[in-house]
This record gives C-alpha cells, sequence and structure tokens, in this order.
C-alpha cells in the first residue's frame, strides 16, 4: 500500500512539475508576467505619474472686482477654494499672484487665480486662449454681488461649476460683511459642526471624519482582494482548462494514461498551474508593493514633493491571513472543476462553453463580494449571511463580512472547513468525469454527457 502512495504521489508531483516548467517558461508567460509587473509598477507609483502629467497643466483664472467696497478679498478667497485638496496637503500661503507654493518644492496647485486690472483686455485674452476663466463681480440694483464667468468650456463643465460654487462663498461672505460681522465672526459661524455617525448599535464605535477615511481605505482594500481572487480564478481555471485539451487534441493524453491514473493527472495540472499562478502573482504583487514603499522618494525626485503611499489601514495581517486560505482553497474548488470541464471537449474553441458554468457561479461571487465591501449592499443583510456560507461563493462574501466585521470567528472556521470539505467531493467528482472525459473525442459536451461520465467512470 505504501508503495502505491508513494507511486501515486511521485506520478502527481510529476506532472506537477511538467506543467508548472511548460508554462513558465514559454515566452507568452515571460511577456505577461513582465507587462503585469510594469502596469503594477505604474498603479503604485500613479499618484508621482499623474503628478508629472499634470505638473504644468494649471489652469489660469484672473478676478476682474467691478463692485463698489467688496468685502473680503475674492482672489485669496477663490484661491483657497479651488486649490483646497492642495491646501489640505500641506501647501503653503499663496504668494502676490495667489499661485501659492510647496515647501521644498514648485507650484501644485491646479488653479492660478490672479487679479485682473482690464476688464476688456482680460476678456480677449479668454477668447484668445491665453487665459482659462475670468470672473467679473459686479452690483446690481440691490446692491448684492452678481457674477459673470467668461470661459471657452461648456457652461456646465468641471472648471465653470466650481468657480459657480466658490462665487456663493465669496457673495455670501459680502452680505455678512456688509451686514457688520467681521472676518473672525464669519469664521466661526461657518465652522464645520462635529458629526459623529453611529450603528444603532451601541457597542460599536462611532464614526469621525478620520474614521470614515479609515472605513473608504477597507473598502477599496476588500475590492482590490476580491478582484484579485476573480481573476485568479477565472484566469488560472481557463489554463487548466486549456492544457487538458491541448493534450487531448494532439492525443497525447493515451500515452500519459498508459503511466498515470486520470485522478493523478487532475491532481498534478492543478497544482501545477496552481504553482504556476502562484509564482507569477507573488512577482506582480511584490512589484506593486516595491511601487508603493519607494513612492515618496520617486515623488521627491520627480516633481519635488515628498509624502507617498504607506500601507493601506485596512490591509491588516488577520485580514491578509484570512485572504490567503481563501484564495487557496477558492483556486482548488474552481482548478478541479476547469479541469473536469476541459477534458469533456477535444477543441480548444469549446473551452469557453464548458467553462461558462464556472464563470456564471464565480462571477456572481465576485459582484456579490464587491457590492457588498463598497457598501452597496449589507454585509449583514440575512440572505448574504447565508450566501456566504455557499461554498462556491464563500471566497468572496467572507472577505466583506470579515472587513465589515460582522463575521464571527465560528463561521470564518465554519465556512473554511465547509470549503475544504467541498474540494474533497468537487475532486472526486471532477475525477470522475475527468477518468471518461479524458477519452471522448469528437462529442458534444452537455449535462446528460457529464452525468453519463460521472456514472461510468471508474
Amino acid at each position: 500500500m505504501s508503495r502505491r502512495w508513494s507511486v501515486g504521489l511521485g506520478n502527481i508531483v510529476a506532472v506537477a512539475r511538467r506543467e508548472f516548467v511548460t508554462r513558465a517558461t514559454t515566452r507568452s508567460f515571460v511577456i505577461s508576467t513582465a507587462l503585469l509587473v510594469v502596469a503594477a509598477a505604474i498603479l503604485g507609483l500613479a499618484p508621482v505619474v499623474i503628478g508629472y502629467i499634470d505638473r504644468n497643466t494649471s489652469q489660469s483664472i484672473e478676478v476682474h472686482v467691478g463692485a463698489a467696497d467688496l468685502h473680503g478679498d475674492p482672489v485669496s478667497t477663490l484661491d483657497a477654494l479651488l486649490n483646497a485638496p492642495a491646501l489640505q496637503g500641506g501647501a503653503g500661503a499663496t504668494d502676490g499672484s495667489g499661485a501659492g507654493t510647496t515647501p521644498g518644492g514648485p507650484a501644485t496647485r491646479d488653479y492660478r487665480v490672479s487679479l485682473a486690472p482690464d476688464l476688456d483686455a482680460a476678456r480677449r485674452q479668454v477668447e484668445d486662449g491665453k487665459l482659462d476663466v475670468l470672473v467679473d463681480i459686479e452690483r446690481d440694483a440691490s446692491g448684492d454681488a452678481v457674477f459673470t464667468i467668461y470661459v471657452n468650456d461648456p457652461a456646465m463643465s468641471r472648471t465653470p461649476d466650481l468657480v459657480r460654487q466658490a462665487a456663493a462663498s465669496i457673495a455670501i461672505a459680502d452680505r455678512l460683511g456688509r451686514a457688520g460681522l467681521s472676518g473672525a465672526q464669519q469664521a466661526a459661524l461657518f465652522a464645520p459642526p462635529q458629526v459623529t455617525v453611529r450603528s444603532p448599535d451601541t457597542s460599536q464605535p462611532a464614526s469621525t471624519a478620520q474614521g470614515v477615511t479609515g472605513e473608504i481605505a477597507g473598502f477599496a482594500v476588500t475590492f482590490g482582494l476580491v478582484l484579485f481572487l476573480f481573476m485568479a480564478v477565472i484566469l488560472y481555471g481557463t489554463w487548466v482548462a486549456m492544457s487538458v485539451v491541448e493534450e487531448k487534441s494532439n492525443r497525447v493524453m493515451e500515452v500519459i494514461l498508459a503511466a498515470a491514473t486520470p485522478f493523478q493527472l487532475l491532481s498534478g495540472k492543478v497544482l501545477g498551474v496552481g504553482a504556476t499562478a502562484l509564482v507569477q502573482y507573488v512577482i506582480v504583487l511584490g512589484a506593486a508593493l516595491l511601487a508603493l514603499v519607494v513612492q515618496g522618494q520617486v515623488g521627491m525626485l520627480v516633481l519635488g514633493e515628498t509624502g507617498g503611499l504607506s500601507i493601506p489601514q485596512g490591509l491588516t495581517p488577520g485580514l491578509l491571513v484570512v485572504f490567503s486560505v481563501y484564495f487557496v482553497l477558492g483556486f482548488l474548488l474552481y482548478a478541479v472543476l476547469f479541469a473536469a470541464a476541459g477534458s469533456l471537449v477535444s477543441r480548444q474553441e469549446d473551452v469557453s462553453q464548458v467553462v461558462t458554468p464556472m464563470t456564471l457561479v464565480s462571477t456572481a461571487g465576485y459582484l456579490v463580494g464587491v457590492y457588498g465591501s463598497i457598501g452597496i449592499l449589507d454585509p449583514k443583510a440575512p440572505w448574504l449571511v447565508v450566501l456566504s456560507w455557499v461554498p462556491f461563493l464563500s471566497p468572496y462574501m467572507m472577505l466583506a463580512r470579515v472587513n465589515d466585521g460582522s463575521a464571527a470567528p465560528v463561521e470564518v472556521v465554519g465556512t473554511v472547513l465547509l470549503l475544504a470539505l467541498t474540494i474533497v467531493g468537487a475532486v472526486w467528482v471532477a475525477a470522475r468525469i475527468y477518468s471518461a472525459g479524458v477519452l471522448m473525442y469528437g462529442q458534444r459536451p452537455g449535462v446528460r454527457r457529464m452525468w453519463r461520465a460521472i456514472r461510468e467512470a471508474r
């Protein structure tokens, strides 16, 4: 018995090694890995890339003040409102032109606001394209401030809309100034209130502005992990199915079956392709993490700015452990079924047809998991809790529930055990389909054909 197990294990390892070496040394694998590494590095350095592209694309805005005794400085007010993200990021005070600077670096504002002494000359500059926006402030018969925006862009485009919103703040400040309120009083009047969002369950912590930012980061992390799993299942599951069809199409399968059992072939293919997928994903993920680590230094060299992304707040060690378990088990479950489906066809053109059921189920789990991670669906909803126990869906849905904090540890353990047991059953079913399907040639796949393969296999 021990010798039989040893031979069987040796056959599985041999098939897995062959699959790994064959796929990892192909030109398509090397090229795709290189392209994915470049894409991951670009995504990790996206803020630096965007900043480099937009470094000289700030829009110029001039303000002509025709209103007598306008309260406040519309130039500095408009500059502060339009460049609020830059100010929050640590930009310094505005200079005389309203352009603003960043300590240790060049101007990084999206808008450069300055005063226009001559309305007609500034309007001609807008018409000629030398000036992006001109804002003229006058007073109507009632003494209220009225604004005219001269711009070549459509009236509902982003910049006119932002200027329109800022104009409302300037008009309100002018009205309050005319009513006798000082600048300090106006600042106190418009100071944002403290807002706390609480769950009806008072034992849950409250969310402040920083807490909401952390929740958004957690949603983004979960979305990325669910997408990561979905791509691996679809891409590498299809690899498994294609590998089976390739060997059937050139009649190599009959020779291989003389040395190894269908179960050994199935296990070796799943493990070999899985190892290939893991290697590629580790390389790509390493490139993305490296880009995140050096983002601050690259930003300083390219843009003269400090900063960069740290590890996302929601990416905790516990979530990574849970994701790793669900990733491995979820991939194995789908991979054995993809291999069994691939054994039912003889042409690569038919692979997409037989893997469609697994693809649809995986897509459904992915969509529900994504919607749960970004808050469109409530992870605590009873129907979603029930579906999270379905082995084909739990790898996606449990990630959203774990991130939300609604999944108890016993549920995580329970779904993992159920998923592992389902893999055992799926391997038994897939091996029977595989043992009969690998010798089928020129027969159309279908439910009846699959059921017959399960019954007739030995």
